[in-house]
């Protein structure tokens, strides 16, 4: 999904355009396209973000998407520009009503009116600008994509994403929108508004499996001690002695330190990435999940050769970046035994909600039994993590997940 970006300034002379820069690069895990929205002329202009975007006053919008979705994912209008996190049914209905609000003398009051006017329908996150220069920030009423708000006293307000964001651009994080609330803000008022959210909701499970930074919080869960708790879950189930613990760079370190001091072995840094951060998790073409796994999977040869190995990762989807990882530690590095286990049960649908554009013909788990993926990943065994862990830990943290693409509908929560 898109990682959102808004800031409103208070002040005249605040650098909008650094921290919209700034601000991007935290989110740049996210997507592959950054795209900028800004006031110009008496409207508001949308442009791929570069260096070269003239300097910003005021308030702004960004996001990083992937490369193929601005035009699913950022709906202009004459006075308003909008940036939905993920694509939707109903983005340009959506943009109307916006636009519809924003021409009123009480926007706050209607615009939650003309939104509760889609009754039932997932509405994704979105962030907009006016071309007066006010902001409004709402997080899906369904719940699955989180928004953060924060900012410096009285200067500035920042909604993202992530609250990493705010935390790197050095500004205090204020609060976690719930589902179906939204913010308006402009130079004279800061007004929260709600929308009924649905009635079955729940924070989409990949959020927290994958897509967050290790080091944000969201909805108040800490992402890192969340994947570590999971990773304590699955090393009740490593049955074999091992060596060493490692995992795949960099979304499965967590796991792969829980499972280690869960069963006492040793955890190492056992891939340096040799390239910008991409997810291959974003990507659908197969030669490209290929070569972005090889960039990111260059080997430590010492700390593994010849050693019995547990081998991490947060989710598969196609298999092709464990196959990369085994074929090196098996023919390059020269372990004596691979271990692969999966902090998550297995994706076998996609993304009903298009957070992540997955292609059931390419997920392994959809198609092939443990022991065929075992054979294919050529290690000696593989293990999943089980559903009522996921619901153990997610009632611990006291989180409701969606974990449609995993064949279940909600995980944890009531």
């Amino acid at each position: 999904m898109a990682g959102l970006l808004a800031l409103l300034s208070f002040e005249d002379d605040w650098p909008i355009k650094d921290f919209i820069k700034y601000g991007l690069e935290s989110l740049s895990h996210r997507g592959e396209y950054g795209v900028v929205c800004f006031r110009a002329s008496g409207s508001v202009k949308c442009v791929e973000y570069s260096d070269s975007i003239p300097s910003l006053s005021g308030s702004a919008i960004a996001a990083w998407m992937e490369e193929d979705s601005r035009e699913l994912q950022v709906v202009e209008r004459d006075s308003s520009a909008i940036i939905f996190d993920r694509p939707g049914k109903y983005v340009d209905d959506v943009a109307n009503i916006v636009d519809v609000a924003l021409s009123s003398t009480n926007i706050h009051a209607k615009l939650p009116k003309l939104l509760d006017g889609l009754t039932g329908v997932d509405i994704p996150s979105f962030v907009a600008l006016s071309s007066r220069g006010e902001i409004i920030a709402w997080r899906t009423n369904s719940g699955l994509t989180p928004l953060a708000v924060g900012g410096y006293g009285f200067d500035m307000v920042i909604t993202s994403s992530e609250s990493f964001t705010i935390e790197m651009l050095d500004a205090d994080v204020r609060r976690y929108l719930s589902p179906g609330e939204g913010l308006y803000i402009s130079r004279n008022l800061v007004k929260t508004f709600r929308t009924a959210p649905l009635s079955r909701c729940g924070l989409c499970l990949l959020e927290l499996l994958s897509i967050a930074r290790h080091d944000s919080i969201i909805d108040g869960v800490n992402t890192y001690e969340f994947r570590k708790a999971l990773g304590e879950e699955l090393g009740k189930y490593l049955s074999d002695q091992v060596d060493v613990v490692v995992g795949i760079p960099e979304t499965a370190t967590p796991y792969a330190i829980g499972l280690s001091q869960y069963v006492g072995a040793k955890f190492e840094t056992a891939f340096i990435a040799s390239s910008r951060r991409v997810r291959s998790l974003l990507k659908r073409e197969l030669r490209d999940r290929v070569a972005i796994a090889q960039l990111k999977l260059s080997p430590i040869r010492e700390v593994l050769d010849g050693k019995k190995v547990a081998l991490v990762d947060d989710v598969v989807v196609t298999g092709y970046t464990l196959k990369t990882a085994s074929q090196i530690l098996r023919y390059k590095v020269g372990v004596s035994e691979l271990h692969v286990l999966i902090a998550s049960p297995r994706i076998v649908e996609p993304c009903p909600y298009g957070i992540m554009r997955l292609d059931r013909g390419n997920l392994i788990a959809a198609h092939l039994d443990d022991n065929s993926i075992r054979r294919f990943l050529e290690v000696d065994s593989i293990t999943w993590l089980r559903e009522g862990d996921l619901e153990r830990v997610a009632k611990a943290f006291g989180i409701r997940l969606c974990g449609r693409c995993f064949g279940v509908d909600f995980i944890g929560g009531s």
